[in-house]
């Protein structure tokens, strides 16, 4: 949910209107966190469609958060974790929350300390299922160790395959859900990005090294190589590049984000759509991992994402 964290603001009354449109086309997980918007997202979402709670799965987060100036901060300590999800419980107006992922692994605390304070909440009823966000695969078997894992989100998508593949993998193999957020490479494949001066000043993606200068200009090139086979076979790039994501298991579920009810309907609609495995395959050598050009974080980001730490052989 990028309505209030991330990218271009959205007013409230936009908020509102594709919250409760998207429940009316079938939508029924939504996922938030309490560093969306310093936890306005679960405000806004409580005030949009908290009356309809019976209609979605809730997921939201912990464990990452920015302050007032906006500096990022990963804490996996037990006592925040915990304070956290009171927070949240009170912002979202509700007694349980379906899904409660780590946000981020905190490389400084012991993982079993921080899943601990999950287990106790969910001891406790204030959370269903307990889920990791961007975990290495060591820290992935080292927290079933000690509890089920319902979910693990991550990105994962044509534009960023390593190391979340592994990671998805892994799920699998444990039946585990692997939640892909930025299906859509964070707009690159849904086709909204193409000049970066037209993004606000605080949009996210200015801080991102694969949409900056040179590295941009090239992987447009690959864009539109991927957009010439789009229309060959009379598909969009969104639909091309969900398709992909959801042949990478049974155990995959895309959540493309959005601000805007068509935008909301189009993703639903690409998601539906029939693509062939020629289409995937073809798509997927484009796109290669190692065409694309720029990491999808800043250097100082990638030390302290847990995922990153973990390298192909």
């Amino acid at each position: 949910m990028g309505l209030s964290q991330a990218y271009e603001p959205c007013s409230e009354e936009q908020s509102v209107r594709t919250l409760n449109a998207v429940l009316d086309m079938g939508y029924d997980h939504l996922d938030t966190a309490a560093l969306y918007g310093f936890g306005k997202n679960e405000e806004l979402l409580n005030k949009a469609i908290g009356h309809r709670r019976s209609e979605y799965f809730l997921a939201s987060k912990c464990g990452l958060y920015r302050d007032a100036s906006g500096k990022r901060e990963i804490n996996g300590r037990p006592d925040v974790l915990k304070q956290t999800c009171d927070d949240s419980l009170r912002r979202l107006g509700t007694d349980c929350i379906d899904l409660y992922y780590l946000h981020r692994i905190d490389l400084n605390v012991p993982v079993e300390e921080s899943l601990g304070a999950l287990i106790d909440m969910k001891a406790q009823g204030k959370i269903r299922f307990i889920g990791l966000s961007e975990p290495s695969p060591e820290t992935l078997n080292k927290a079933l160790g000690m509890c089920s894992i319902a979910a693990v989100q991550s990105e994962l998508s044509l534009w960023t395959r390593q190391p979340n593949v592994a990671v998805s993998e892994l799920c699998e193999q444990n039946d585990i859900t692997f939640v892909s957020y930025s299906p859509l490479g964070r707009g690159f494949m849904g086709g909204v990005v193409r000049d970066m001066s037209t993004l606000g000043e605080k949009d996210i993606r200015h801080t991102m090294p694969r949409f900056q200068g040179n590295d941009f200009k090239k992987n447009l090139e690959k864009l539109d190589q991927l957009t010439l086979l789009a229309a060959e076979h009379d598909l969009s790039v969104a639909q091309i590049a969900l398709a992909w994501v959801i042949a990478q298991g049974d155990h995959v579920l895309a959540i493309p984000g959005t601000r805007f009810e068509d935008r909301a309907k189009e993703n639903l609609d690409a998601a539906s759509a029939v693509v062939s495995e020629h289409v995937i395959l073809k798509a997927a050598s484009i796109l290669s991992p190692e065409s694309i050009i720029g990491d999808r974080w800043s250097e100082t980001i990638l030390r302290e994402v847990d995922s990153e730490q973990f390298r192909f052989a």
